[in-house]
């Protein structure tokens, strides 16, 4: 017996026993359950209109680490004539902040969208706006859905547009163009959409025809589009199910899931070639997830999607398709419930690393939205910042009343983001704005105007390294 209790204690001396149970912690939820979903967030009653269209209308998410703001589309319906009646779905995306689910203390609120609304030439069609994306360098995506990508038909003297649009936005208070016009071969295009890379260098489009083999990507250079997109035919496969979206692996220039309603993510090569599929069991995997996305965090990826019972499913990727499996299952989020009728049964998540810990964001078209922190995982390696005095930070005026400007000096080669965070003195955080960062002096303001007299702690934010200071408002 003293043996066999002695090699215990040495096997347990070299073998971490410390598990860590993984949890998803609520950061916001704002459903119509609970009352707390954006006024403008679909509640269900527009079916009573008898049309299903003008329900779900929310139906892509997507975080940017560049601004620091979620971005939300929507096609809802208004009356915007004041008649009383509900008028054909116009074009939205709303901006979030990432901490509280609602508008940015301070900016823009909503993207401008002249130009994509029915009245005006370049309409979207179909479903206006369906799904939004972003890129590295700060780019704002989205693009409409249409049922069978084709010519525009006149009906009744009216242009009924049927291409497939994508638009692009270079910053919040940009105005969209149109850098997509498809008008071939007759597919269901935009339930999803992806786009990859760096808009300035080089980018690729990503649109998958629901219950097809092909995949259709578009190269950008320098910012330029392709004129026409290169087919990708996937091989040993009969579709792709519907709602297919494609996830680029990190790291991987020439690897690309594919994962659809019905269809288990698929690791394909760029040429169609199938490598090979996960290998989590059915009952692990309803056929109702959809929205795969993958996000690589602490030294390892995870691949994030959309459940029909209106929650996320999260599994490790690391390992890659068939050496995948239920072993790799980190879990389902909260379910929302469907207070109403999800209709379709679309969906979307989207990953994003705030303040050093991976978060998930999920859209569940007509019940809410939400924001959940994924919380012990085994991480290889965590995400250092250090802070610094090197970019001589000063504010001015300080102590403030209507604004402030904080002003720096970043290096030559600067580039990317560089943002402001604001908090008080409890370490509540209050807002984040974000520039593009520029080689040399530059400046951010800040509206005070709204804020309580007090002293705050602002941090110039730019790659790894924070400068912080005091900010006083009178």
């Amino acid at each position: 017996m003293k043996k066999l209790l002695l090699l215990i204690i040495l096997f347990s001396l070299i073998t971490d026993f410390s598990f860590t149970q993984v949890t998803f912690d609520s950061v916001w939820v704002r459903t119509n359950d609970n009352g707390l979903a954006p006024a403008w967030f679909t509640d269900g009653s527009e079916v009573a209109i008898g049309n299903p269209s003008f329900a779900a209308c929310e139906r892509g998410i997507v975080y940017s680490a560049y601004s620091g703001h979620v971005y939300v589309s929507s096609r809802h319906s208004e009356d915007t004539d004041g008649d009383q009646v509900i008028d054909t779905p116009q074009p939205h995306v709303y901006v979030l902040d990432p901490k509280t689910g609602v508008a940015p203390a301070f900016g823009v609120s909503q993207l401008l969208t002249q130009g994509i609304t029915s009245a005006n030439e370049n309409y979207g069609g179909g479903y206006p706006l369906n799904n939004v994306t972003t890129t590295v360098d700060g780019s704002i995506f989205a693009c409409n859905m249409t049922l069978a990508s084709g010519p525009p038909i006149i009906v009744d003297d009216y242009e009924l547009i049927k291409a497939f649009r994508v638009y692009r936005w270079d910053w919040e208070q940009g105005e969209p163009a149109m850098i997509i016009d498809y008008d071939e071969g007759g597919y269901r295009l935009g339930d999803k959409f992806t786009v990859t890379g760096d808009w300035t260098t080089e980018a690729y489009i990503y649109a998958v025809p629901g219950e097809n083999t092909k995949i259709l990507r578009w190269k950008v250079t320098a910012g330029v589009v392709d004129a026409e997109p290169t087919f990708i035919t996937m091989q040993d496969i009969a579709s792709a199910g519907t709602s297919p979206t494609v996830a680029p692996v990190p790291g991987k220039s020439d690897w690309i899931y594919v994962s659809g309603k019905g269809f288990m993510p698929t690791l394909f090569h760029t040429d169609g070639t199938n490598l090979t599929q996960v290998a989590i069991t059915a009952g692990n995997m309803p056929s109702s997830l959809i929205a795969g996305r993958i996000i690589e965090f602490g030294g390892k990826q995870y691949m994030g999607m959309f459940s029909g019972d209106q929650s996320a499913f999260v599994f490790e990727i690391s390992k890659h398709g068939e050496n995948v499996t239920d072993a790799d299952i980190i879990g389902f989020t909260p379910t929302f419930g469907t207070k109403y009728d999800n209709a379709y049964g679309e969906g979307a998540i989207e990953f994003g690393v705030i303040d050093d810990s991976l978060q998930i964001f999920i859209c569940a078209p007509t019940n809410g939205i939400a924001c959940y922190e994924i919380r012990g995982l085994d991480i290889i390696a965590s995400i250092k910042r250090e802070f610094t005095d090197e970019y001589n930070v000063s504010v001015y005026p300080n102590p403030a009343t209507d604004f402030a400007r904080v002003s720096f000096t970043l290096p030559q080669d600067a580039t990317g983001p560089v943002s402001v965070k604001l908090y008080d003195l409890s370490g509540k955080f209050i807002a984040i704005i974000a520039d593009k960062a520029v080689p040399g002096k530059q400046e951010i303001s800040i509206n005070t105007s709204q804020l309580p007299s007090g002293t705050y702690i602002y941090q110039l934010v730019y790659g790894n390294k924070v400068n912080k200071g005091k900010l006083i408002v009178k």
